[in-house]
């Protein structure tokens, strides 16, 4: 399997620029072979907070333009979606998407009160699943801040999770953290980890890039740095059988914490 790590540019507010951006690094893993393209946190809109009901209204077409695109290539981001519209706040909802159909939703859980998002969104259910099956191939799913929460992974890895796929909107001023937490959770579940970031400003902040693909012993196959485009790598699922039975720490988790 070929997987892919897109990063860009994401101008709070702009629909049609961040979804036209955006479309490109699909076209650009989809030419080079890829089967899987993980895209950043509320890429198509940003966090423009009080426009944010406004702008989920946004939600269907822009899904609609990544179904059209998504054949033969599993497309995973998050969007900003309006579920109750009669209620003030909005979801940032995760979506795979494949062959114009969505195979699979997330609701991001844990809300950055530093910055204000639980003022703005409703929070997913702790109980929901965040594990999918694509191509016989079961991955994990959690987004931006709950990167600080490891049970979210802990929880992907013990149903089964061979890959870990976390977009975020995440700032540079706590890049050591991004790349210290990054890191820890592919070692420490012995999985493919895929984080996309979003670069450049972000409102008032400025975004950390540093996207990357881990393999499952915790190295750097892949990273973009600061720049906006995308990087790919391809999996190889023995290497995962190779880490797990020689340093078997998942498994002897399994023993005492599920």
């Amino acid at each position: 399997m070929r997987v892919a790590v897109g990063q860009m540019e994401i101008i709070p507010g702009d629909v049609e620029r961040n979804l036209r951006n955006g479309l490109d690094l699909i076209n650009k893993a989809k030419k080079n072979g890829c089967d899987l393209i993980l895209l950043p946190e509320v890429w198509t809109t940003g966090f423009l907070f009080k426009k944010l009901k406004e702008l989920a209204r946004y939600a269907d077409e822009s899904i609609n333009e990544v179904k059209k695109a998504s054949n033969d290539i599993l497309i995973c981001g998050t969007f900003v979606v309006d579920d109750e519209p009669d209620d003030e706040k909005v979801f940032n909802k995760f979506f795979a998407i494949s062959n114009r159909e969505t195979v699979f939703e997330y609701t991001k859980t844990m809300l950055f009160g530093v910055t204000g998002e639980d003022n703005y969104f409703s929070r997913g259910y702790i109980e929901q699943d965040n594990v999918f099956e694509f191509n016989k191939v079961k991955i994990g799913v959690s987004v931006c801040y709950e990167l600080r929460f490891p049970e979210f992974f802990r929880k992907a890895s013990f149903n089964g999770a061979l890959i870990h796929l976390h977009p975020a909107i995440w700032p540079v001023s706590r890049l050591e953290h991004w790349n210290t937490l990054t890191k820890a959770r592919s070692i420490e579940n012995q999985l493919y980890f895929l984080c996309a970031n979003g670069t450049g400003k972000s409102g008032k902040w400025e975004l950390a890039g540093n996207s990357k693909i881990y393999s499952p012993w915790g190295e750097v196959l892949e990273d973009i740095e600061r720049a906006t485009g995308i990087k790919f790598a391809d999996i190889n699922f023995k290497e995962i059988e190779e880490a797990r039975k020689n340093l078997p720490s998942l498994k002897d988790s399994l023993k005492f914490f599920k």
